[in-house]
């Protein structure tokens, strides 16, 4: 593997008698934090834009202190910038540009340890870093509006700048737009000010310094929101004045969250101020910026698309970053996890308050499915630049539970407490969040960190149990072995484990073991001899592992029945599948009857779906008017045949207030009842759904049956007039019609060199489906040599020629 080294550490233990024991982890010598000359401290921008061509007119100040002794040249990140004129004071100062940036000669050599600074202006036509978005669109209809996103290393591209997470520095930034439009960027809004040409010069600045990546600017036409949490922090929140009543729903919690993370920290809230402001076609879900996060417009919803999809997860996340990631950075790749599994953490714990235990339960099974999932392509640690984000933030954030669970909650509050106060404005490491365990608890976590975060894998258990004895004096053995290989890697997972012993009475015992063999015997005495009924092996699944436990069907029927925690009733219903329908079916009624969370009650519809006895269809009868969304589009998922008499309950879920549900229902009802199409289409209404969804839908089921008139409806919504996801929509059901038209072939072209790459590999992938027709290959042939010399085409598209 590419830059990385086998490091081997050898670690002396001591037992009855000293051993050494040695582990492997992979150290990447590519992730070396970037070396610099000098520390940046103070970057102050003042910059306009020319949106219809995508320019950008800057100059940047960087003030700076030199780290060695003389330093006669600096290099700044700045791709196909153009650079005017570099300045030291009132002298002129020589500079070299290559591909990636520009080498600036000191006059005489900076002096270590003595503040200095050098101003820099310049012109550029980024590709990446900026966007400009919908000031070309000749239907007027798009929004414009111009944002940045500078994670992981895309400022560079419109600011000449160390850009690099390793350093942190204080920002002003000064950003001269038309007085129309509202201007957003980092810190306090120290003035605005008018200028001549109906423009305003908008001035922000922050207070303490922050990594370059996280330099944001977002403009467009807002109206303001202000709310102050309880300890006084001033939150505003951005939104489009056309839909005022979107606030609600879409900011719901928003100072609540705010609260809740400095009572869990036990760190006050690290800046002035905090704003959020949504954009169109932003890439990502949401991008952290210190003070001031971008969310996609996606997340933007009224009441009713709040069912199917909010904002309160992703929001949570990206505030969790203001301390994770914004107040405390990782000094490089390597080290990712550090901000994205402390910002997918907290948001599971938020909505543990908010919505319960079985949510929370459901959040972690995820997060573990998730880690085992990637554990089927690599082993890589999390602690690993090519981890992936199955590890950065599921794995990482079940391995962060895992620490809480494992060394006490209270506990680790004081941890990262110590972690964040210690660390307040500076760059991390893994290694400072274990030195804060010894400092703050008193104890080396070495053999948690090493299995979870140091090299890869997961434990892969295997439980069996037994009772021994006379009847008079009883014991529980339980076997517990590790089936994962014992590879370079990954080892033996050293674990302690709460096991739960059920008895028939229903009163309960809960013990805890310690699980690091390869195979292990445990033994338990049974209290007053009384009968067991089931064991739980890790109650509440709080351990990321994967368990290989059988149990006989009367033991599977008392934990589906009598766990307490959720999860653990889900498991054994889950391991009911491959028992027989007809002897489980009576007790899969009972359990619907009776449970309420969605998974459960999902579960037990995939088990009946090829049932059409009375007893199945009284639960899926029930199931189309759940409270929960995910069962009623679950039930329309596991329908099993189609017949008149059923009409009654398609009716109700077309009509229903969530998107899934009627996307659920809705192709199939067109199909089975042909006879219905007007009716289908009055029930579900003018709604368009959350991105043109079910309009798009009903379009391409007119189309099916002949409506030719739906074709320039969806060739429009493939245009630029529209935000991305509509466009891949129209799109991929055009595509599916074996549809293209002029218009289309034009928007797609627009779209193979829009700055979202989803967007443009949707399109540049949809061209190429349906150049492999040889009348559409003509046709977009045609379109490219009629419209090449009049538009900008991208690159890619010259195979048309």
């Amino acid at each position: 593997m590419k830059n990385w080294i086998i490091l081997l550490i050898s670690i002396i233990t001591c037992l009855k008698v000293f051993s050494q024991e040695t582990h492997t982890w992979i150290y990447e010598v590519s992730q070396e934090p970037r070396e610099h000359p000098v520390n940046m401290t103070h970057l102050n921008l003042t910059v306009s834009f020319n949106p219809y061509k995508g320019q950008v007119f800057g100059k940047v100040t960087h003030t700076f202190i030199p780290l060695r002794d003389k330093v006669d040249s600096i290099y700044l990140d700045a791709p196909e910038i153009e650079i005017l004129k570099v300045n030291r004071g009132l002298k002129s100062l020589q500079w070299k540009m290559n591909d990636q940036g520009v080498w600036i000669y000191a006059d005489t050599p900076f002096s270590g340890g003595k503040k200095d600074s050098i101003a820099i202006e310049y012109q550029c036509t980024p590709k990446k870093g900026i966007y400009f978005i919908g000031w070309n669109d000749s239907t007027a209809r798009s929004r414009k509006q111009i944002w940045t996103q500078g994670q992981g290393i895309d400022n560079r591209y419109w600011i000449p700048m160390y850009d690099d997470m390793n350093d942190k520095v204080i920002t002003e930034t000064h950003i001269l737009f038309d007085a129309k439009y509202q201007v957003l960027s980092n810190g306090n809004l120290i003035s605005k000010k008018s200028e001549k040409n109906n423009s305003n010069t908008w001035h922000y600045k922050m207070d303490h310094p922050h990594a370059p990546y996280l330099l944001m600017i977002g403009i467009g036409n807002y109206q303001i929101e202000k709310r102050v949490t309880q300890s006084g922090v001033p939150v505003n929140l951005w939104y489009y004045p056309e839909h005022p009543e979107r606030v609600k729903p879409t900011y719901l919690y928003s100072t609540e969250c705010i609260e809740f993370l400095e009572e869990q920290t036990g760190i006050p809230y690290p800046w002035k101020s905090y704003s959020q402001i949504p954009v169109q076609d932003f890439v990502y879900g949401a991008m952290e910026n210190t003070t001031a996060t971008v969310f996609g417009d996606f997340l933007w919803v009224d009441d009713r698309m709040f069912i199917d999809r909010n904002y309160i997860g992703t929001n949570v996340h990206e505030l969790t970053h203001q301390w994770f990631g914004d107040y405390i950075t990782a000094r490089s790749a390597r080290h990712t996890w550090l901000q994205e599994s402390f910002a997918t953490y907290y948001p599971k714990k938020f909505m543990q308050k908010i919505y319960g235990e079985d949510f929370y339960e459901w959040q972690l099974r995820n997060e573990h499915n998730s880690a085992l999932k990637a554990s089927e392509k690599d082993l890589l640690p999390v602690l690993h630049s090519h981890a992936g984000s199955s590890r950065w933030y599921p794995k990482g954030s079940a391995i962060i539970d895992m620490m809480a669970y494992t060394f006490g909650e209270n506990e680790f509050k004081r941890v990262i407490h110590h972690y964040l106060k210690k660390y307040a404005y500076q760059s991390v490491e893994t290694q400072d969040l274990y030195k804060s365990f010894q400092d703050t608890l008193g104890l080396s976590p070495f053999w948690f960190f090493d299995q979870w975060l140091y090299r890869g894998g997961e434990p892969h258990y295997q439980v069996n149990w037994k009772i021994l004895g006379n009847g008079k004096h009883n014991e529980l053995q339980l076997f517990v072995s590790q089936l994962q290989p014992q590879l370079e890697l990954t080892g033996l997972f050293q674990m302690p484990v709460k096991i739960e012993i059920n008895y028939k009475d229903g009163s309960r015992e809960l013990m805890e073991i310690l699980v690091s063999k390869k195979d292990e015997c445990f033994s338990f005495h049974l209290e007053n001899n009384k009968e067991v009924s089931f064991v739980l092996f890790d109650p509440g699944s709080r351990i990321l592992k994967k368990l290989t436990y059988n149990r006989s069907w009367d033991q599977l029927k008392a934990q589906a029945s009598a766990a307490s925690h959720m999860i653990d009733r889900y498991d054994a219903l889950v391991e009911m599948r491959n028992i027989e329908l007809s002897q489980k079916l009576d007790f899969l009624q009972q359990r619907y009857a009776q449970e309420k969370f969605h998974a459960i009650k999902t579960e037990i519809l995939k088990q009946i779906k090829l049932s059409a006895t009375e007893a199945s269809w009284n639960i899926r009868k029930q199931a189309v008017t759940d409270k929960s969304v995910e069962v009623r589009a679950a039930v329309w998922n596991e329908w099993p045949e189609w017949k008149p008499e059923h009409w009654d309950y398609v009716s109700i879920a077309l009509k229903d207030s969530a998107a899934s549900v009627i996307t659920a229902v809705l192709e199939n009802a067109w199909i089975q009842f042909p006879e219905k199409h007007n009716l289908i289409l009055q029930l579900t209404g003018n709604w368009p759904g959350p991105a043109h969804k079910l309009e798009i839908l009903k379009l391409e089921l007119s189309l099916r049956s002949g409506d030719t008139t739906a074709i320039p409806k969806l060739v429009d919504l493939a245009s630029p007039g529209f935000e991305f996801i509509t466009r891949q929509n129209a799109m991929d059901a055009l595509k599916r019609s074996n549809i293209l038209t002029q218009d289309l072939i034009l928007s797609m072209f627009e779209g193979v060199g829009n700055a979202n790459f989803k967007l443009s590999s949707v399109c540049e992938q949809t061209l190429s489906d349906y150049s492999r027709q040889t009348k559409w290959l003509e046709l977009i042939k045609s379109v490219y040599h009629n419209y090449a010399t009049s538009l900008e085409l991208n690159p890619k598209l010259e195979k048309y020629k």
